[in-house]
């Protein structure tokens, strides 16, 4: 073979190669719109999906979640949870008595810590009495007065009513040992009635709520609470969303 022909075929080899490295080595080209056309495709929803609150709530989503633990009318309050609430169950509102209820009992703690003062100067047997024996007896009058007080107090404080997005809870402190919880479905409820009687109570928006069940306990009681109004029309939001859950599959 001679070397013409050789350097030619060569050369055509040469050539033939370097075509099918360009080829090879050549980079495609991605479209990003072809390529995140199928991810744009919305995925169908699940079956069981759980609503939130204020998608069909407007007591919910009118107002902000609470940080206020002493509140009387407390939305989402922070940090509030009870005995055999579920991981997903959510505390939607927490109620406890209108703070106009202590009125009363702060007028006998007043009285009862100025009574000393201002009878004993005037008592004639207690002044026979020797003086440490004055001081316990004074002593001893103020610890129960302080008692009472205490005690007071934290029966207003625990003395609570819980609704969440399944059940209300109806919490009863009794004494310092003793406590009572009730718990009815959302979808036993049969009735609310809302009360309020009194200038008072119209003026402060306070009064009672009454809930008619089909638990064990026939009725719930919400007494003395703020935005009794507000209270039964949550109830009914809820009603409906669990009677729309159970229509479409969602029942958890």
């Amino acid at each position: 073979m001679s070397p013409e022909i050789f350097n030619a075929k060569t050369a055509r080899a040469g050539t033939h190669s370097q075509k099918k490295i360009g080829t090879s080595t050549t980079t495609p080209q991605f479209h990003p719109h072809a390529q995140q056309q199928p991810q744009s495709h919305s995925q169908p929803q699940h079956p069981h999906h759980h609503r939130r609150a204020e998608d069909y709530s407007t007591i919910i989503a009118s107002h902000k979640p609470s940080t206020n633990s002493l509140a009387s009318f407390a939305i989402r309050p922070a940090g509030v949870t009870f005995d055999s609430q579920e991981p997903d169950e959510e505390v939607l509102l927490f109620l406890r008595q209108h703070i106009i209820i202590n009125i009363p009992w702060l007028i006998a703690v007043a009285l009862m810590i100025i009574t000393p003062l201002i009878l004993l100067p005037f008592f004639s047997p207690f002044k026979s009495i020797p003086w440490n024996f004055q001081f316990v007896l004074v002593l001893s009058w103020y610890l129960l007065t302080a008692g009472f007080a205490i005690e007071k107090i934290l029966m207003w404080l625990f003395n609570s009513f819980i609704i969440t997005d399944e059940r209300m809870v109806d919490i009863d402190l009794y004494s310092l040992i003793f406590k009572e919880a009730n718990y009815a479905q959302i979808d036993k409820i049969q009735d609310v009635t809302v009360k309020t009687g009194g200038a008072l109570n119209s003026l402060l928006d306070v009064g009672d709520v009454f809930v008619q069940t089909a638990s064990e306990v026939p009725e719930f009681i919400f007494d003395n609470i703020y935005h009794p109004t507000k209270v039964a029309k949550l109830l009914n939001e809820l009603m409906i969303e669990e009677h729309r859950e159970e229509l479409e599959g969602r029942v958890r």
